[in-house]
């Protein structure tokens, strides 16, 4: 839900995009708009009209646990509640690729367990995080905050991109190790114990630091030309 439409991808727009489209839209023809990118070539099926009111629908049609990814306020994390169809929810700002200034889904998570805690609603939603997770200790974190689990995309694909499936159970295994040697490190042994007192989240809501270096424009895409001078 937090992908109505595209952001706007600059870099994406400007690579282009030449590609057959993928299966999903085969039945659409080639009306596929490849002006903004790969992520917009293959990402017109997305309805914008998606809302709350769908999901009576979603709840008929299957048995499976409903998980909403995407949820940004402590409102809609409330709502999801409210509504009785949903069970989980994932805090997410689609990894920053979105709405620009769109806050990170840790900072979400500490405002949105607190608020659960005091209306007795802790335990009514499974609540997930995703976007940042690198480390060992970004897992950790998370968990202390109150989530229940986490998710990772970058990591699995640079490991796949470059070492394959071996990769990406090897990334994996770092991941195990990491949380498993910070667990020991802050003297805890299950993850049951880990709670908000092995955190100090006092600056995390404090946004007056300098702006971060976009590390991901910067280093994970082919570096822009720039032109010529003509001088």
């Amino acid at each position: 839900v937090d992908a109505p439409q595209l952001g706007r991808r600059e870099k994406d727009m400007r690579s282009k995009y030449t590609e057959a489209i993928s299966n999903v839209q085969a039945t659409r023809g080639d009306k596929v708009d490849r002006s903004g990118g790969a992520a917009k070539a293959i990402s017109s099926f997305i309805d914008p009209c998606l809302c709350w009111d769908d999901l009576p629908w979603f709840r008929s049609i299957t048995k499976m646990p409903i998980v909403l990814k995407g949820i940004q306020r402590v409102e809609d994390v409330l709502k999801a509640i409210e509504c009785g169809h949903v069970q989980g929810v994932v805090l997410s700002n689609h990894g920053g690729r979105q709405l620009e200034f769109a806050r990170s889904s840790v900072e979400i998570l500490a405002e949105v367990m607190p608020v659960l805690q005091q209306k007795g609603l802790e335990n009514a939603i499974e609540i997930y995080i995703d976007g940042g997770i690198r480390r060992g200790t970004d897992v950790i974190k998370a968990l202390c905050l109150g989530a229940r689990g986490v998710g990772l995309g970058r990591p699995w694909l640079y490991a796949m991109s470059t070492y394959g499936e071996a990769g990406v159970v090897r990334a994996m295994q770092l991941l195990k190790d990491e949380v498993a040697a910070n667990m020991r490190l802050i003297g805890v042994t299950k993850l049951s114990e880990l709670n908000t007192s092995f955190l100090d989240i006092r600056g995390l809501f404090s946004h007056i630091s300098g702006v971060p270096t976009d590390n991901l424009a910067l280093a994970a895409y082919d570096s822009l030309t720039a032109p010529k001078s003509r001088l």
